[in-house]
């Protein structure tokens, strides 16, 4: 099977500069890069609300159909609004055409990087994860939206506030 991307054409990618804005933020740094984008740390420098924010990679920015995803991405996400799923408020372009969405930034760890460092998990500290995406996924599923990509990576655990 052939790569998806490999007809589009490789593009430069620009990191963000601490300092730069982008809508109301002002970008403090990068918390992590993946396939499709790259994630960023950000304060509103009048108020101090700290936000994360996704990036969607250029060479996806100039697909109408990824963009089409990445947008619907944040709609059914707004659409669930469930304490076990992330929050986001906010949807944009910049300058370069790339597009990004704003969402609430949490401070904690992806699963795999907690299984990484500690190892399997005991019985007694995996229900608790356990309960927490099978609520998220009862929510989605209950809005009518199936995750598609559920994963360790893509579990986030939050340390409480």
């Amino acid at each position: 099977m052939s790569d998806p991307t490999a007809e589009i054409p490789q593009l430069t990618e620009r990191d963000l500069a601490a300092g730069e804005r982008v809508g109301e933020y002002e970008v403090e740094g990068k918390l992590g890069q993946g396939a499709f984008g790259t994630v960023y740390k950000a304060t509103h420098p009048l108020i101090g609300k700290v936000v994360a924010i996704k990036v969607l990679a250029r060479k996806f920015s100039v697909d109408p159909e990824m963009v089409s995803r990445f947008v619907a991405e944040a709609r059914a996400v707004n659409q669930i609004r469930n304490r076990h799923i992330i929050d986001i408020f906010s949807f944009g372009a910049l300058d370069d055409d790339r597009q990004y969405y704003v969402m609430e930034y949490l401070d904690g760890e992806p699963l795999d990087a907690l299984v990484d460092r500690a190892g399997n998990l005991t019985l007694a500290d995996a229900l608790p994860i356990l309960r927490g995406i099978a609520k998220a996924l009862d929510a989605a599923h209950a809005k009518d939206i199936a995750h598609r990509d559920l994963k360790a990576e893509n579990v986030f655990l939050a340390r409480d506030p």
